[in-house]
């Protein structure tokens, strides 16, 4: 295939696509991204820079033969912009700060769209930020601003190593560093499903103290390679791992308190929870999966096979065969923490897609239920959205105040368009949820496919948000 986007063979366009990375160095990343988003050989277009390190910027572009300017100097046709916001925003920027400079990049970005060739690319790097308790989304808040006349196209999450100095706090703070890369692309696609929820991202972002001191073990990133699955755990099609319930519910909770998930699946939640000396209850729709989510859990607290010398565990576990959305208080005790991963909408349900034909040929389901009360069958993405709203306000009027929740989800792709489920999910359930700092969960043993190849960028995602909340002291559904 030839390729009309860029000057890279396969070789250095297939590891570019990967959604995460590790940082090693500022002039690698300027490089990677100046080389992927341009074609010096065609009409000599400038490429157009804002940030502190506009002389790397420029040693890289001249090194690929490429003219560079500052953002606010050009008049001239444009073939990629470079925004390096990391040295504009970071832990002690406040929203004051951070609004000057948003305006100022729209007003540069949109003095320079007629310049900008169709179809090319504008990249933003930027962090989210936390400022002691308060924590301060500026990434989604910009994506959702510029998505307003540039169309989002993707993200890639830049991960590097820095830890806290003090591991034991009072609001959680997770460990090591990340900055998002944004991508946006000038086409007809301008209107974009993120500007679509207009809640403030500001509005409800301040930790409650706790009286006992958070760990903070949890880093801003990592890499988790979960166990191979079990029998009956692979006919699931989309199970997540009890190593990374098993983190969570470490950080969250305390032995012998109460772990609930509305979407138990197979019972990972449960499982992690009664591993860990925690209670374990949850919801099931699908009967099918209900049954295997308590056998596990059984089996796990009183096994078939016994053995000598058995700890006797005083543990707790029950998973109800019902629908998230009808879940009351009489049906379990208070509940500590939540931790879920939702249908990623209905993608399950999209037909062709590679992990899909390799289950029909194993006879495995490729989705989670044929029910029409099934989440994962909503077809309109935003009546999906707020009927997960529902479900967890609901719960949440079941929790202890001040206690978290965490829901692990991805933003997702499907038939050309992009949908930040992640942020779209964050931004409406702050309406009545404290929002934490999110942290990802980084995969690093999935092959590469060439999305796009050739032709314009496309990520291979992998990597999932864990988003995090508290409940306030006043919550009311």
């Amino acid at each position: 295939m030839k390729n009309k986007f860029n000057l890279l063979t396969s070789k250095e366009w297939l590891p570019f696509q990967k959604s995460w990375f590790k940082l090693s160095s500022d002039e690698t990343l300027y490089r990677e991204n100046i080389r992927f988003f341009t074609k010096p050989d065609v009409s000599g277009e400038k490429i157009l820079y804002f940030g502190k390190l506009f002389k790397l910027f420029k040693k890289v572009a001249n090194e690929n033969n490429l003219d560079a300017e500052l953002l606010e100097n050009n008049k001239e046709k444009i073939q990629f912009i470079l925004i390096d916001l990391r040295g504009y925003v970071y832990k002690e920027t406040n929203k004051n700060d951070y609004e000057n400079i948003k305006v100022k990049i729209i007003k540069h970005l949109t003095e320079q769209l007629n310049n900008l060739i169709d179809k090319r690319f504008v990249n933003i790097f930027i962090p989210n930020i936390q400022k002691e308790k308060e924590y301060m989304p500026y990434a989604w808040d910009l994506a959702k601003s510029i998505a307003s006349f540039l169309s989002l196209k993707d993200e890639k999450i830049a991960c590097s190593v820095g830890t806290n100095s003090d591991n034991k706090k009072k609001f959680f703070e997770p460990s090591q560093n990340i900055f998002y890369c944004l991508y946006f692309r000038k086409d007809e696609q301008s209107e974009n499903n993120l500007n679509n929820f207009k809640f403030d991202y500001f509005v409800r972002n301040k930790q409650i103290p706790q009286k006992i001191s958070l760990n903070n073990r949890i880093p801003y990133w990592f890499v988790l390679k979960p166990q191979p699955r079990k029998k009956d755990e692979i006919i699931h099609p989309a199970k997540y791992p009890e190593d990374l319930v098993e983190m969570f519910i470490k950080e969250f909770t305390k032995e012998n308190e109460n772990v609930f998930d509305p979407m138990s699946g197979t019972g990972s939640t449960q499982l992690g929870a009664l591993k860990l000396n925690r209670n374990g209850y949850g919801i099931e729709l699908s009967d099918f999966f209900a049954r295997i989510a308590n056998y596990r859990c059984k089996e796990y607290l009183k096994p078939s096979q016994q053995f000598l010398f058995l700890e006797e565990k005083n543990l707790k576990y029950k998973i109800i065969n019902k629908d998230a959305r009808l879940i009351s208080a009489d049906d379990f005790p208070i509940i500590d923490y939540v931790i879920t991963s939702p249908p990623y909408w209905d993608m399950l349900n999209m037909k062709g897609a590679e992990n899909q034909a390799k289950r029909i040929e194993k006879g495995l389901k490729t989705n989670y239920s044929d029910e029409a009360d099934d989440i994962g069958n909503i077809s309109d993405y935003y009546d999906f959205i707020y009927t997960l709203k529902d479900i967890y306000f609901n719960i949440a009027s079941l929790m202890k105040p001040g206690s978290y929740i965490t829901i692990v989800v991805k933003n997702i792709k499907k038939k050309g368009s992009n949908y930040p489920l992640a942020w779209d999910l964050a931004n409406i359930l702050q309406e009545k949820l404290i929002l934490l700092p999110e942290v990802f969960w980084c995969q690093d043993d999935i092959s590469i496919a060439p999305y796009g190849y050739g032709n314009t960028w496309v990520s291979n995602t992998f990597h999932q948000y864990c988003l995090n909340f508290q409940v306030p002291l006043n919550f009311t559904k």
